[in-house]
C-alpha cells in the first residue's frame, strides 16, 4: 500500500540519486579541466587543472632570457594567478548546475558562504509539517525531529 509520505520518501529517494548522479558528472567533467592562460606580453603560457594547481609552463619566445629577474618573476606570478582565476571561475561554473537555486557556488569556493545561515534554514524547513500534516512543533511532541 502506498501512503503520501511513503511516496514523498521515494521522491526524496529519487532526487538524491539524481543529484548524486550530476554531482559524480560534474566530479568527471573537472578531473581533467585545465585553463591555460598566455601572458600579456605573449611570452609565457602557463597551465593549472581544475584545483588551481600548476601544470605546465611553456616560454613562446625567447624573450626570458634576457627580462630582468623581477620582471620574469611578476610575469609568471600574474599569468598564474590569472590562469588560477580563470580555472576557479569555471569550477564555479561547472558546480553552479548542481546546487540549489539562489546558492552560489564561487561564494562557496571563496569561503564567503554563511554556512550557518544555511543550516538554520535547513533545520527550519526539517520542522514544517508535510502536507496534510497538521501544523505542530516536533521538538515539543517528543519525536525528537
Amino acid at each position: 500500500m502506498s501512503s503520501p509520505l511513503h511516496n514523498q520518501i521515494e521522491q526524496a529517494y529519487a532526487e538524491l540519486e539524481r543529484s548524486q548522479a550530476a554531482l559524480a558528472g560534474v566530479q568527471e567533467e573537472l578531473d581533467g579541466a585545465e585553463t591555460t592562460v598566455t601572458s600579456k606580453n605573449r611570452a609565457i603560457t602557463v597551465t593549472v587543472n581544475s584545483r588551481g594547481d600548476l601544470v605546465d609552463i611553456k616560454f613562446l619566445t625567447r624573450s626570458y632570457r634576457t627580462m630582468p629577474a623581477a620582471e620574469l618573476a611578476t610575469l609568471l606570478i600574474d599569468t598564474i594567478a590569472e590562469a588560477r582565476a580563470k580555472a576557479q571561475a569555471a569550477v564555479a561554473a561547472t558546480f553552479q548546475s548542481v546546487l540549489p537555486a539562489g546558492m552560489s557556488a564561487l561564494d562557496m569556493i571563496n569561503g564567503t558562504v554563511d554556512f550557518d545561515s544555511m543550516m538554520r534554514e535547513a533545520i527550519r524547513m526539517a520542522n514544517e509539517p508535510f502536507p496534510g500534516e497538521e501544523a505542530t512543533d516536533r521538538r515539543e511532541s517528543g519525536d525528537g525531529r
